[in-house]
């Protein structure tokens, strides 16, 4: 999904997760009295992650290395993800925060608009750095300041067509470049998968 403080709306809650899954790193809780070996419940062959954690050998006392495994691999496909995404973005000349600002205005549905204000509260933005971000997103074409219909002295922002077919043209790339997490696992897996990191969120969100 980092500093951005995003409110919880849905296109919110996935930029806060990439943002945070790619930069930080979650503390792992010690919640096992001895060093167990990374389990072994399928077939799969072991990765990088296994064979790191067992090169650690008996020097993380206390530490669950399942759970250290889990959070190794969560942080390494978000930097991935996000290294990706990074790419896609820049083949538009868009940083992630324009990106997801854009995103704001596409899925807060017809028409497509909001207030400078309720973007900046957004993005956490004050509403000096939000005018800088409109002025070059406008320069581009991708959105446009309108009079607000209801009070003739305020401004709306509106996503523009070009505004529209970047971001959604952006949405398909990366959708494409994730791919991989679904093409890893069956159609049941990947449902299975999802309840599984659900349960995780929530509970870490609560902690």
């Amino acid at each position: 999904m980092h500093a951005a403080s995003f409110r919880f709306d849905i296109l919110d809650i996935e930029l806060l997760l990439i943002e945070s899954l790619g930069r930080n790193k979650f503390d792992v809780k010690r919640n096992s009295e001895q060093n167990q070996p990374v389990s072994k419940r399928d077939s799969t062959e072991p990765d990088w992650v296994d064979r790191m954690i067992e090169s650690w050998g008996g020097e993380l006392p206390g530490i669950d290395l399942d759970v250290e495994g889990a959070v190794e691999r969560i942080n390494w496909i978000s930097r991935n993800i996000r290294r990706r995404m990074d790419e896609t973005l820049a083949e538009h000349d868009l940083s992630f925060e324009e990106w997801g600002l854009l995103g704001h205005l596409k899925l807060s549905g017809p028409p497509y608009a909001s207030t400078p204000g309720k973007l900046a509260e957004k993005q956490d933005l004050s509403s000096g750095a939000m005018t800088n971000r409109l002025d070059r997103l406008e320069e581009d074409g991708l959105i446009k300041r309108v009079p607000d219909p209801k009070d003739r002295r305020s401004l709306k922002v509106e996503l523009t067509k070009k505004g529209h077919k970047v971001w959604l043209t952006t949405v398909h790339a990366q959708a494409a470049k994730e791919a991989a997490i679904g093409a890893a696992l069956s159609k049941k897996e990947l449902e299975e998968f999802n309840v599984l990191l659900r349960k995780v969120l929530q509970k870490f969100v609560e902690s």
